[in-house]
C-alpha cells in the first residue's frame, strides 16, 4: 500500500532531485513585484503608514517561517511567538549589552532562535499533531515568563523590558530614519522570501511535502523524515527569529508583555488567511493581521475583537485556501479564458 502511494511521489521527487537547493532559481516575478511595490511604498506612504508597512513585512517573515513548518511540512505549531521573542531579546541584548551593530545582531538573533528551535524539535518531534501543538503552546507560554526571571533579568531587563536603538538614517541615500528602517526590513524580506521559494521548489521542498502528505510512503522511499522535520523546524525558527529582531528594531523596545501567547495566535491567523501552503501568501497574512485590528477598531471601538473575529471566520469560510488560493484560482480562470480564445480554439 505504501509503495502504491509512493509511485507518483517518487516521480515528483525525481523530477526535482537534480535541483536540490538548485543554482538559486529564484521566482523573479513575485520578487520583482515585491521590490517595486516596496520601493514605491517607501516614498509614497507618510510616517505612520510607513510604520504599518514595516510591521507588515516583519510579520510576513514570521508567518513565512510558520508556513514552511506547518503548511509545507505538516507540523502544527502554536508557539512561534516564542521564537519571535527569542529573536527580539537576542537582538536587544547583542546591541544594548554587547554593543553589536544591528546588521550583525539580527542574523545572529535568527541563529539563536534556530538553536532554541532545534533543541525543542529533537524531543518534540516524537509527538504528532495536537500533542506537538500543545508542546509548542507550552513554549509560547514559558518564554515570556523566563524573561522575567531574576537570574536573567540583568540581561533582559525583567518586567521593565529593554530599549533597542533604531538604526541611524542613511542620509547618503537621502532617507530619514523611518525610511531607512523600512528599507532594511524590505531587503531582509526579499532575501527571506527568495531563499524560501528556492527551498520549496527544490528537492528538499518536495521531500517536505512528501513527508506531509504520505509520511509512511516517504519513509519507504528512503527519505530521512526525522532529519527533514528537524531541519524544517530549525529553518522556520530562524526566519521567525529574524522577524523578531527586525520587530525589535521597529518598536525600539522589547518586554515580556510584547510576546504573549496571543502573538502566536496572530501568526497562525495570518498563515491561515494568507494561505498555509504558499510562500507569498505570507504577505497577505501579514497585511491582514496588521491592518484588520486597526480597521476593526475604527468601525466599532466598543468591541473591535468581535469584528476582527467575525471577519476572520468569514474569510476562512469564503477562502479556505487563503488569499493565495483565491489568487491562484482567479489566475487559472483567466488563463483558461485566454486559452479558449486562442487561435484554433472553437
Amino acid at each position: 500500500m505504501a509503495m502504491t502511494a509512493a509511485r507518483p511521489m517518487m516521480s515528483s521527487l525525481r523530477a526535482g532531485s537534480r535541483r536540490g537547493l538548485a543554482p538559486l532559481q529564484l521566482e523573479k516575478g513575485p520578487l520583482l513585484a515585491l521590490l517595486v511595490a516596496g520601493l514605491a511604498a517607501m516614498f509614497l506612504l507618510p510616517g505612520y503608514n510607513l510604520l504599518l508597512a514595516t510591521n507588515i513585512l516583519v510579520l510576513s517573515i514570521a508567518i513565512l517561517g510558520l508556513n514552511l513548518l506547518s503548511g509545507f511540512n505538516g507540523q502544527v505549531s502554536l508557539g512561534h511567538g516564542a521564537f519571535l521573542a527569542v529573536g527580539g531579546y537576542a537582538t536587544a541584548i547583542l546591541m544594548a549589552r554587547l554593543g553589536m551593530p544591528y546588521w550583525m545582531a539580527v542574523p545572529l538573533a535568527g541563529v539563536a532562535s534556530m538553536a532554541v528551535g532545534l533543541v525543542i524539535a529533537i524531543p518534540a518531534l516524537r509527538l504528532e499533531l495536537l500533542y506537538l501543538a500543545l508542546a509548542t503552546f507550552s513554549l509560547a507560554v514559558a518564554v515570556p515568563q523566563l524573561a522575567k526571571n531574576k537570574w536573567v533579568a540583568p540581561w533582559t531587563g525583567g518586567v521593565q523590558g529593554m530599549e533597542v536603538q533604531k538604526p541611524a538614517a542613511w542620509e547618503w541615500l537621502g532617507l530619514n530614519s523611518d525610511q531607512t528602517l523600512y528599507l532594511i526590513v524590505l531587503i531582509a524580506a526579499l532575501i527571506c522570501f527568495g531563499l524560501a521559494g528556492n527551498l520549496v521548489r527544490g528537492r528538499i521542498g518536495r521531500a517536505l511535502e512528501a513527508i506531509r502528505d504520505q509520511p509512511i510512503a516517504a519513509d519507504t522511499m528512503g527519505i530521512d523524515t526525522r532529519s527533514h522535520k528537524i531541519a524544517c523546524f530549525g529553518i522556520s525558527s530562524f526566519l521567525t527569529g529574524v522577524a523578531g529582531g527586525l520587530g525589535a528594531l521597529s518598536t525600539q523596545f522589547v518586554s515580556p508583555e510584547s510576546y504573549g501567547f496571543f502573538v502566536s495566535i496572530t501568526l497562525l491567523v495570518g498563515a491561515v488567511i494568507g494561505g498555509f501552503r504558499s510562500i507569498y501568501g505570507a504577505l497577505f497574512g501579514g497585511a491582514f493581521v496588521v491592518l484588520m485590528p486597526n480597521y476593526a477598531e475604527s468601525l466599532w471601538q466598543g468591541a473591535p475583537s468581535l469584528i476582527y473575529g467575525a471577519v476572520t471566520i468569514l474569510l476562512m469560510l469564503v477562502m479556505p485556501d487563503g488569499f493565495a488560493g483565491l489568487w491562484s484560482k482567479l489566475a487559472n480562470r483567466f488563463t483558461r479564458k485566454d486559452d479558449d480564445h486562442a487561435p484554433g480554439k472553437l
